[in-house]
């Protein structure tokens, strides 16, 4: 297996791109952020104790 390379992600996408990536397509088209207050009424938890990281995005995990 050959060992992946700094840019072989940035280029995978740029491919991907260049084809026409439905998620691409997809994003532009959905407005992600009218579910943010129904996700984050349906996600959010108390905090269990102090410190800690901070959640991850709703929208963000959503798509």
């Amino acid at each position: 297996m050959k060992q992946k390379g700094l840019f072989d992600e940035e280029d995978r996408l740029r491919v991907l791109s260049k084809l026409g990536d439905s998620l691409e397509k997809l994003n532009e088209k959905i407005n992600w952020e009218i579910f943010k207050p129904l996700l984050k009424k349906a996600l959010t938890k108390e905090p269990k104790g102090l410190g800690g990281r901070p959640a991850y995005d709703y929208v963000m995990m959503f798509k």
